[in-house]
């Protein structure tokens, strides 16, 4: 070989040396960036002529320029439309390996902010149609990446419209993975509070009618507020493993990375304290459900009378209908609509033997409200109470009957008439403990409501007081009560009253006082204080009241208020509705419950064993010794060469050792 050749060879670098120099001064490699570009325009020819053969060189190559290409804006200028041109021409007959390499490529550009994120959706939109699962999983997790980056310090109200308007077209598409695609970023985006306005509220909502069932679905859990993400293989990521992700890297973190035989039993308890606070986290907003989505609709009239009308249709599967007519519900109860051909639709599917009978029932209970009228849910209640509530039906049945009369009668008003109402009083003498407390907690209810209705001497004292004095009006459909001041304000004026040696009326304190927070607080408890009385029959006092609330938080009250006059209902599940579960009656079944929570000790003992990182402990090293060489070993001969006194010494303090753990014995490891 000819030395001009060999210093030509050595003169060649690899492309990421290459990289390497270019990024540090790109002034210097101008000549090789344009040698380097030249040599892509003669690939990218070759890669048009025959798009379906991969070539590694290619893909190097492109990759080269697409983390050179922030280094020489002016000559990569043309580097997306290039590809993107190559992805949206021949991405059907594409090698998977060249198509990734190519996204890969896009996406390494969009990071550096080479060109605006609208300008590959397009054919990002077209390779949702491809069979790569992975390529699509890619791409979809960059489109939400981006969009939230851009949102995360300002927001272009401009960009985002423009974003919001793509994806809304592509939503109303026929293909299935492209509009599911564009569903699932709409919901990623509203989850993560990134797009959580009115307007994408609406625009969501008209998904709700879509043709395909995992796009309608997906979005019925997302106005619901369940955690359901729906869309199954795009959205697949639960909240659990996020969570789980999200200890592991705080708990690494805190202890640290290297695995030693300490530092994984400190990981391994920190583990355990994080998992145990997230699901002490977790229980307090359990059952609070998110109706921020529903209370941002514009039309929800229409909206739910559309979805009323695809239900009626049929020919989906029926879980999904149920899905369907729980929103309806919601949107009925939440907004106050006049909806009255649902009740009707309802009375069909409540039968006993009905498959989710319950969860019909919850539909039932929300769509009740103040402003349907009585005889429009009466024939339902009535249904209710002539299939559910006889003596020929099991307890369980009557006990789920009496809890969704209760709760549409506390919502709606006049359902039950007198007779009625004493009829179904006549089960608390029921000898099965759900049905009686479910007739109990119904009377509580009309005690709060309409006692006018219950027998005398079902009233209790406080509601018979009450009507006798003329505090409490039987309601009628259709007023309004208006209140000049705030409702129990007479309450704290007669405690502070109590404190202060003067009593006042609620409007003497609001005129003459500005309320606290801390006055607000105690005006909460003492509202409960007052439905509870009314409901119990009997005064209660008012030392179990601060006790049982004075530790509560604000958020706890405001829960506990939950029902009283002024706040909006909250969500029914089939979960509140169901029968209480049987107690285990056999013996066989209580034997059973005490063995499942019993703990196996020689089985924890042997599994930490087993999972004990490093060999065998002194002491068991010790335990094995052979017995003659223990019987050679210096402690034995000192032991028999000791004298009289000092076996004595060693018995005194073996016995005060053992007076001394008589209750703790050491147990043999």
């Amino acid at each position: 070989m000819a030395p001009d050749e060999e210093k030509e060879k050595e003169r060649i670098m690899s492309l990421p040396q290459l990289q390497n120099f270019m990024k540090r001064d790109p002034e210097a490699y101008g000549p090789e960036f344009d040698q380097q570009w030249s040599h892509f325009d003669s690939q990218m020819e070759m890669f048009k002529l025959k798009p379906q053969k991969p070539s590694s060189s290619f893909g190097e190559q492109v990759m080269f320029l697409a983390h050179v290409a922030p280094s020489f804006p002016e000559k990569a200028k043309a580097l997306p439309d290039l590809l993107i041109g190559a992805l949206s021409d021949h991405f059907e007959v594409m090698h998977s390996s060249m198509r990734s390499t190519l996204v890969q490529a896009l996406i390494l550009l969009r990071n550096r902010d080479q060109f605006p994120c609208a300008k590959t959706l397009p054919v990002y939109f077209k390779l949702f149609r491809s069979q790569d699962k992975a390529l699509r999983k890619s791409i979809f997790n960059h489109i939400v990446r981006d969009i939230a980056h851009m949102n995360q310090k300002t927001k272009n109200q401009k960009v985002n419209y423009e974003l919001r308007d793509f994806f809304f077209a592509h939503l109303k598409e026929t293909d299935t993975e492209v509009c599911r695609h564009a569903c699932a970023v709409f919901i990623t985006m509203y989850r993560q509070n990134v797009w959580s306005d009115t307007h994408v509220v609406n625009l969501m909502s008209s998904g709700l009618l879509h043709p395909d069932l995992k796009v309608a679905a997906a979005l019925a859990h997302l106005f619901l507020g369940n955690k359901t993400k729906g869309l199954e293989g795009i959205l697949d990521e639960s909240d659990d493993e996020d969570e789980a992700e999200n200890i592991t890297e705080a708990v690494t973190g805190i202890v640290g990375a290297k695995k030693t035989g300490n530092r994984v039993r400190k990981l391994k308890r920190a583990k355990k304290a994080a998992k145990k606070a997230a699901r002490k986290n977790g229980k307090k907003g359990s059952n609070v459900v998110s109706f921020v989505a529903i209370d941002l609709l514009n039309d929800p009239q229409t909206l739910a009378e559309r979805l009323l009308q695809r239900l009626s249709k049929g020919g989906e599967p029926f879980l999904f209908r149920l899905l369907m007519l729980h929103l309806v519900a919601r949107l009925i109860g939440r907004h106050q609509l006049q909806v009255l051909n649902l009740y009707p639709f309802l009375q069909k599917y409540l039968v006993p033997t009905q498959k989710e009978v319950t969860k019909v029932m919850a539909a039932l209970v929300e769509a009740s409200h103040p402003a349907v009228p009585p005889e429009e849910v009466r024939p339902v209640v009535l249904h209710i109470v002539r299939y559910f509530v006889t003596e020929a039906q099991s307890p369980e049945v009557i006990e789920i009957g009496l809890n969704t009369i209760r709760e549409v009668c506390a919502r709606s008003i006049n359902i039950l008439t007198e007779e009625e109402l004493t009829d179904l009083c006549g089960f608390r003498k029921h000898k099965n403990k759900g049905v009686s407390m479910a007739v109990r907690s119904l009377i509580n209810t009309y005690r709060e409501l309409h006692p006018q209705l219950l027998h005398r001497s079902l009233r209790g004292r406080e509601a018979t007081v009450a009507v006798s004095r003329g505090e409490v009006q039987a309601p009628q459909f259709g007023e309004m009560q208006a209140s000049e001041k705030i409702e129990g304000l007479e309450l704290l004026a007669a405690k502070k009253g109590k404190h202060e040696k003067e009593v006042g009326d609620g409007m003497d304190l609001m005129s003459e006082k500005v309320l606290s927070p801390e006055d607000f607080k105690q005006l909460r408890k003492l509202r409960l204080q007052k439905s509870i009385e009314m409901q119990m029959g009997r005064k209660r006092p008012a030392e179990d009241i601060s006790s049982s609330s004075g530790s509560s938080s604000e958020s706890d009250a405001e829960e506990d208020e939950r029902g009283l006059t002024g706040r909006l209902p909250d969500q029914v599940s089939a979960d509140m509705l169901s029968a209480t579960p049987k107690r285990a009656r056999t013996k066989a079944e209580r034997l059973a419950r005490v063995k499942a929570g019993r703990t196996d000790f020689k089985e924890k003992i042997i599994e930490r064993a087993k999972n004990r990182k490093g060999g065998r402990t002194n002491k068991e090293n010790a335990r094995n010794k052979p017995l003659l060489m223990t019987l050679r070993s210096k402690a034995v001969k000192e032991k028999k060469a000791r004298t009289a006194k000092q076996k004595l010494a060693s018995m005194r303090g073996h016995i005060k050792t053992l007076r001394k753990n008589a209750a703790h014995p050491k147990r043999r490891r």
